[in-house]
């Protein structure tokens, strides 16, 4: 089965306390004569310290287009996801030629040539390296992509994928949107890439691998559609964020792991190890419970939550990276991948040490 080489993350360029990020949404929202009170103490209610964004606060003083938008995405996706991928590479003591597939997953803006053909370029790849671009799957994209990644190396043993996501969430604040969902979502999400290596069992990296793939698990649930997601307005992307997505994982969670480790034999008290994509404090407390865990159980991803908040698509890649490099696995130890995004929809990895 396919091994888990290594893992990389990259960091938006400005960095902010959360104290900061509230200060500056109530003076935005001060500025068009709105004062939220006590709404806003969802900024103290998140676990969050700090977050990164691709453009400085400064920039969002000032109304800005969808084409303003797309453009600060076009320019900025590339330089954001290149430092991972570096990170990653380096860290597998690999090659540019190592790889000869790259899925690029994100959510957050659009660019056509698509970003990987950016990065391609950039870095100056082989030119016959596969691309296949993934958009749309919001904060499960990471997982996704490495199901796709998984199922990839499967078929191609001799192959190694180069799987990466960068979002720019920020990007979709709107200082004129007076939801509560938009306040929510400028209290969570951030900006951030993330990049792993994934290869065959006939790859010559893959006796680096800690850990393999075993399995993988996709689940739409029907008429669940606007439970997440963006919604499309003149000036850009707005949040869809409902407060039902607590309620969803506490009763579907645990059975949806089910699905994936029942035929395999296993349960989820046979789970040691835990990349849980950290939607936001509420989401993390319902899934620990619905596994049967003490709240505070996944650490990796309140670490990465406080530490960099909710940036979509490569969070739960962050968190994957905590588990590589924190762990110990010992014989025949599982483990599991899981994040949830629009569709509403699951994504789910399993892992063993290798």
């Amino acid at each position: 089965m396919p091994g888990i080489v290594s893992a990389g993350t990259s960091d938006a360029p400005h960095a902010y306390s959360q104290t900061e990020l509230k200060g500056l949404a109530r003076a935005l929202f001060l500025k068009k004569g709105r004062d939220f009170g006590r709404l806003l103490d969802v900024f103290d209610n998140s676990l969050i310290d700090s977050r990164h964004f691709i453009n400085s606060a400064e920039w969002f003083e000032t109304p800005k287009s969808f084409k303003e938008r797309s453009v600060s995405y076009a320019e900025n996706v590339a330089a954001l996801s290149i430092p991972a991928i570096k990170a990653c590479v380096e860290s597998a003591e690999a090659d540019y030629g190592d790889f000869d597939h790259i899925i690029f997953v994100t959510s957050t803006g659009i660019s056509a040539p698509s970003a990987d053909a950016l990065i391609l370029n950039q870095l100056g790849l082989d030119r016959h390296v596969r691309r296949t671009p993934v958009w749309g799957l919001g904060c499960a994209g990471g997982a996704a992509g490495m199901s796709r990644a998984f199922e990839y190396a499967r078929a191609f043993p001799e192959s190694a994928v180069l799987l990466v996501s960068a979002e720019m969430c920020s990007l979709a604040f709107h200082d004129d949107d007076y939801s509560k969902s938009n306040v929510v979502s400028l209290a969570l999400f951030s900006d951030g890439a993330a990049a792993v290596l994934v290869a065959g069992e006939k790859h010559r990296l893959y006796g680096k691998a800690r850990v393999r793939m075993t399995g993988a698990l996709s689940t739409t649930w029907p008429d669940t559609l606007g439970i997440m997601g963006w919604e499309v307005v003149d000036d850009g992307l707005r949040a869809i964020f409902s407060k039902e997505i607590p309620n969803i994982v506490r009763e579907r969670i645990g059975e949806n792991i089910d699905e994936l480790l029942g035929p395999r034999g296993l349960s989820t008290s046979g789970l040691g190890h835990f990349a849980v994509h950290p939607g936001g404090p509420k989401v993390l407390s319902e899934y620990e419970a619905a596994l049967g865990l003490e709240e505070g159980a996944f650490g990796y991803s309140r670490k990465v939550l406080r530490e960099h908040g909710n940036m979509s698509s490569p969070t739960v890649l962050y968190v994957l990276k905590e588990v590589l490099d924190g762990e110990d696995f010992g014989e025949n130890e599982h483990g599991i991948i899981s994040a949830l995004g629009p569709g509403f929809s699951s994504e789910l990895v399993l892992f063993e040490s290798a």
